[in-house]
């Protein structure tokens, strides 16, 4: 991070609020930048409200503060050095850059994978667009039906986990009867066997609940993040359209301002006061064009290097999702094997003793 006053940093401690804050003073002081989509302040969703992952919290939060520090632009910006280094709480300045009135974002389709059937709408390519944006427009696109799709699926996790949920307390309920059971049986092998089953049963509805809340918690934010992302892109896009919008229109002023001073450079009767301002209005929007023109062009150098970044960091958070889902399941299931190996166990041991017992009574 240059011109900080340490190369690192520790035990620093900030509060949901203020990352918010830092994250709406870049993306306002930054428009024509990718500025990294903030996680969620909690885990906790209504599938699984009982059930909080603080450590999923603070890894995306730490995970989005490394992502800014490493953009060639933001961790240029005074406020994240604020933000890092001030002991008091942050509270960043309004920003001064010229604020981009965004257009409607237009109604979502229901096409894609996940519309089981329905026809599958291609993007539109705008005519007479360069290379560089045209594919803008099919990102913009491809993220678009990502989104709604990411947005489908996170839904069903989520009612996954709360099926996983209810199906936790039934095992629990069944476990806890069959327990019940063995103990009031007269018959001690009955007993024995009655109670092992619900041992079998009360283990099961712990990792029931595990699995509900891996599925509500981990994969519901990571899904809920990257589709948030998804809407931020296309926000940045649309950004970057009204940029080179307000580009061309300040070209078009100057060659306005410009004809006006030629035609009274040609005239024979120049009013001093009327050449004046003319000028001063000519080197005014020569000025504005310069500075919107060195702007459009950063955008298109910023911009191309920020969606690859972002498309190389959602593939990398979905890979590592799914990673920690598999070894969640895994881990349990290998539990759940381990008991019903030993309910197996159980059941051969008793089938032994129940032929020593009867050999036992047939010799006697």
């Amino acid at each position: 991070m240059p011109r900080f006053k340490a190369r690192k940093y520790t035990g620093v401690e900030r509060s949901q609020v203020e990352f918010e804050r830092l994250e709406t003073h870049l993306q306002a002081t930054y428009p024509e930048c990718l500025v990294p989509t903030l996680g969620p302040g909690t885990t906790t969703s209504k599938y699984v409200p009982e059930y909080q992952n603080d450590r999923l919290v603070v890894l995306l939060l730490q995970q989005w503060l490394d992502r800014v520090s490493r953009h060639p632009i933001l961790k240029q910006d005074y406020e994240l050095r604020q933000f890092v280094e001030a002991p008091f709480v942050f509270n960043p300045a309004l920003s001064n850059s010229p604020a981009l009135t965004m257009a409607p974002t237009p109604a979502s389709s229901s096409s894609g994978f996940f519309s089981w059937g329905k026809s599958r709408q291609q993007p539109r390519i705008t005519s007479g667009s360069t290379p560089f944006e045209q594919m803008l427009e099919t990102t913009s696109a491809n993220l678009g039906v990502f989104q709604r799709n990411a947005s489908d699926v996170r839904r069903w996790h989520g009612r996954l986990a709360r099926t996983q949920a209810r199906l936790a307390v039934d095992l629990r309920d069944v476990g806890t009867k069959l327990v019940s059971v063995g103990v009031i049986e007269h018959n001690a092998q009955l007993a024995r066997a009655f109670k092992r089953l619900g041992k079998s049963f009360l283990h099961a509805g712990p990792c029931s609940q595990t699995l509900a809340n891996s599925e509500g918690s981990r994969t519901w934010a990571v899904l809920g993040l990257e589709a948030a992302a998804c809407a931020d892109v296309q926000r940045t896009l649309q950004c970057r359209q009204l940029i080179f919008t307000e580009h061309q229109v300040a070209e078009r002023q100057l060659e306005r301002k410009k004809q006006a001073a030629a035609v009274l450079r040609s005239s024979s009767s120049i009013n001093p006061d009327h050449a004046q301002d003319a000028v001063a209005e000519l080197a005014a929007a020569k000025a504005d064009a310069d500075s919107r023109r060195q702007r459009a062009e950063r955008v298109d150098r910023v911009l191309s290097t920020d969606l690859r970044v972002f498309e190389y960091g959602r593939e990398g958070d979905i890979r590592a999702m799914f990673a920690a889902l598999a070894r969640d399941h895994l881990h349990i299931e290998r539990q759940v094997l381990s008991e019903q190996r030993a309910a197996l166990e159980f059941v051969r041991q008793g089938k032994i003793r129940g032929a020593e017992s009867r050999a036992q009574q047939g010799t006697a």
